[in-house]
């Protein structure tokens, strides 16, 4: 059986918050599973050490670039992110967000990479783990809520394992 996790994390892959914005975030986004029918098993304020990829596990399927619209692969990218590591990939920290795509040579970063299912790259995450809701996305308002409490703007990451 497959874990199903919604992820909030801060638009820039370098702010973290308090540890009390982060507990007032997972609050009020535990708050957001609690209609008829809604549920969740697990709500959670995650900190990194490093820059992490916010992985759309089973949603991710392919990157392009942003400037040529080429489909680059995940095979690129995740060749980029072992080569980081040392040649292998022991966990999703990202040292370098700057990239230069192999389509038409333009310098990047990473979180500019355009992913078929979106992903993030962060210091900070809110998991919701196995959560049932009426509806899938969280709206433009309960995002601008959330990153009110958390300090700070924030994105959505579906992902599958």
């Amino acid at each position: 059986m497959s874990d199903i996790y919604l992820r909030v994390i801060p638009t820039d892959p370098l702010w973290q918050p308090t540890v009390e914005e982060a507990e007032r975030t997972a609050a009020y986004v535990a708050g957001l599973f609690a209609g008829p029918g809604d549920d969740v098993e697990s709500v959670t304020p995650v900190f990194y050490e490093h820059v992490t990829l916010i992985d759309a596990g089973q949603y991710m399927e392919d990157v392009s670039c942003p400037r040529c619209r080429a489909a680059i692969g995940l095979d690129w990218f995740w060749d980029l992110l072992r080569a980081q590591q040392g040649g292998q990939l022991t966990s999703p920290t990202v040292g370098d967000l700057n990239v230069t795509v192999p389509c038409c040579g333009s310098p990047l970063t990473m979180p500019e990479l355009h992913f078929q299912a979106p992903v993030g790259f962060a210091r900070f995450e809110v998991s919701a783990m196995n959560w049932t809701r009426h509806t899938w996305e969280l709206s433009d308002e309960e995002l601008a809520t959330a990153g009110g409490i958390l300090g700070h703007p924030i994105k959505q990451i579906d992902t599958r394992y």
